[in-house]
């Protein structure tokens, strides 16, 4: 009688170890990117589009999910510390060192988080730090990372949820969704691409600070010089209100210079179209499309691009499009709100003439 007493008793305490294990709450992490506008501290837009994926995400779990914001800087955020929470994150992780000084330092710190509260999903912004510190992250933690997502997904697979990541593939002419094996299941996604909450998901929530140890630490790599991007439109591109782009039909270097003019009298960022870039009338830091950058300006002016499916991709979430074009069977003017069939060189001419002359 004592040897089934035993077992039923060892049996109980299984179940309720499994009852635990099961209410136990999951979190999700987002890395949470601050930046510098105009010399005041913000939270990068992608940070907020991020963290309302994540809470969709979280609603397709049975069990709880927790959205948490990892912020890795020095810096004191604590006057937009809300705006987390406002956007999604219940729950701040600030994980802060006098040690923390470059990408690598950030990348060991945010590892050391993940061993200790293992979460079971990682979102990064595919910003240059969210590229960087992602692949560094996801081998110490012998997880994988799906790089450059345009959609998140949760689906069943094998009777576990996991997360779909799916991102352009072969030159952007495919779509391939891919699942991770391991946690946390890792994926960067692009600017622009998600969208942000028009509600506050709530005030207040609550605030971790996490000092990792870089007692024994020695970093492999050794920053010899730092330079920083002086070019305004395209570092601001991804967050700007108003874009103009050009396309093979401008024709010429000189309408590309014409462009940057005009972009400069309407404080507007100015892009490219791959056909652009291609001509080399135009960085390839400023190409939008699949293959480029993803935005979601108010207001979106694309002068001489066709609009194939490559780069209205990046445009998607573009408020407003107007197109200039003398196709008028183009697929950027079916998928414009206001079309104008005319020499795209000329209409800028004219444009940047009627500018010169309020000035």
């Amino acid at each position: 009688m004592a040897k089934k007493s035993d077992k039923k008793n060892k049996k109980e305490q299984k179940e309720i170890n499994e009852t635990k294990e099961e209410k136990e709450i999951k979190e999700i992490f987002v890395l949470t990117q601050t930046i510098q506008t105009n010399g005041e501290l913000k939270f990068h837009n992608v940070s907020y589009e991020l963290l309302n994926a994540a809470q969709d995400l979280a609603s397709k779990f049975s069990e709880k999910q927790k959205v948490s914001a990892v912020v890795a800087s020095n810096e004191d955020f604590g006057s937009i510390k809300n705006s987390l929470y406002e956007n999604g994150a219940d729950k701040i992780y600030h994980i802060k060192n006098e040690k923390m000084t470059d990408y690598m330092e950030i990348a060991k710190g945010i590892e050391e988080l993940c061993k200790l509260k293992n979460p079971e999903i990682f979102l990064f912004p595919a910003t240059n730090i969210g590229r960087s510190i992602a692949p560094l992250i996801a081998s110490a933690l012998n997880t994988g990372l799906t790089a450059d997502c345009t959609k998140l997904e949760i689906t069943t697979f094998k009777d576990e949820k996991k997360l779909a990541s799916t991102r352009p593939t072969f030159g952007g002419q495919l779509m391939a969704t891919i699942l991770c094996k391991n946690k946390p299941q890792m994926a960067t996604v692009r600017p622009s691409v998600l969208q942000k909450r028009t509600d506050i998901y709530k005030n207040d929530g609550e605030f971790e600070e996490f000092i990792p140890n870089f007692e024994n630490y020695e970093s492999r790599v050794k920053i010899l010089a730092r330079e920083i991007n002086k070019n305004k439109f395209s570092s601001e591109l991804e967050n700007a209100s108003i874009i103009v782009a050009g396309g093979k039909g401008l024709k010429n270097e000189e309408n590309f210079n014409k462009l940057r003019k005009f972009a400069k009298l309407t404080g507007a960022a100015y892009a490219g179209s791959r056909g652009a870039v291609d001509a080399g009338f135009i960085d390839k830091d400023h190409q939008i499309g699949q293959t480029g950058k993803t935005v979601a300006p108010k207001v979106y002016i694309a002068f001489g691009i066709s609009g194939a499916i490559h780069h209205l991709t990046g445009i998607n979430n573009a408020q407003k499009i107007i197109a200039i074009n003398t196709d008028e069977n183009a697929p950027i003017i079916e998928n414009s709100d206001i079309a104008i069939i005319d020499d795209a060189s000329k209409v800028l001419d004219e444009l940047l003439e009627e500018l010169e002359k309020e000035d």
